[in-house]
């Protein structure tokens, strides 16, 4: 369930590509993503007995902030990255936020860190400098900028969250989540005219992909194999996303990557399976 909640996952910043191709607007499509998986969401948390409105109201309103604020914030930011620069490319710039969890945990939460710990930090680091400065296409734009912003904005979510979702059920508040985020980038579509149904059928066909595959089917199988192998062990299946995208761009898109982009990559991937394996490699106290 994990594998392929990862796998469904993949798929986010190719469809995305594919909805700026189909003629739909940033705002546009990620309304009809977050609305529709939020529909998809409150339902199927009401049809298993998780009604989002039982949360207590203070933890309430912070969910619903932090899908307002903080998840439409890091989706809008990856959404416009994705407007020029390659898929690929900024999938893998993503996923440096574990070690930036890491980074963050240490400086403001006075976390210990391992030596482990240490130098996935600077092989994600340095594997960002690589995928950055290898692709001589590349020069600093805003885009970068955005591509870089997105995981630095998922780093604040996660430990907001990491407090908040403290005996939370996660089902009713990722419905929750998702509800402000929907109604943000309604909001935004809105006030930027591009609150309107798709024009064709490539674009209808785009939104609901967006809504069902990377949100819907991704967050409720995760939810589902979550408690069945652990969250590190999760975590740690979670890196199969980058290597779907990656894969999917090359073959749809037409990606293609530098050899020195290539060696960001590996060093990106393996600092993430470092940080996200460290509580899968501890031994297990059993309970008899």
């Amino acid at each position: 369930m994990v594998f392929a909640s990862a796998t469904c996952f993949g798929t986010l910043a190719i469809l995305a590509k594919l909805a700026y191709r189909a003629g739909l607007g940033a705002e546009q499509a990620l309304a009809f993503r977050f609305v529709l998986a939020a529909v998809g969401m409150l339902a199927l948390a009401y049809l298993l007995g998780h009604n989002p409105l039982r949360l207590e109201r203070n933890r309430l309103l912070i969910l619903f902030a932090m899908g307002f604020v903080g998840y439409c914030a890091q989706s809008f930011t990856y959404f416009l990255a994705l407007r020029t620069l390659p898929a690929s490319l900024v999938v893998l710039i993503a996923y440096i936020y574990p070690s930036l969890v890491v980074a963050a945990g240490w400086l403001f939460l006075r976390r210990k860190v391992s030596a482990r710990h240490v130098l996935a930090l600077v092989a994600s680091f340095v594997g960002l400098v690589l995928l950055v400065g290898g692709g001589a296409r590349f020069e600093l734009s805003w885009a970068l900028a955005l591509a870089v912003a997105s995981p630095v904005i998922y780093t604040a979510y996660i430990l907001v969250g990491e407090r908040v979702m403290d005996g939370v059920p996660a089902l009713p508040a990722s419905a929750v989540i998702i509800s402000g985020a929907g109604l943000a980038f309604a909001l935004l579509a809105a006030f930027n005219n591009e609150l309107t149904l798709p024009p064709t059928a490539a674009g209808w066909a785009v939104a609901i992909g967006l809504a069902v595959v990377p949100t819907m089917l991704a967050i409720s199988l995760f939810l589902a194999g979550l408690p069945r192998v652990g969250a590190a062990r999760a975590a740690l299946l979670s890196t199969w996303e980058p290597v779907v995208t990656v894969g999917l761009a090359v073959v749809l898109l037409g990606d293609r990557m530098s050899p020195i982009q290539i060696l960001g990559a590996i060093l990106v991937l393996a600092a993430v399976i470092v940080v996200q394996g460290a509580q899968t490699w501890k031994p297990v106290a059993h309970i008899d």
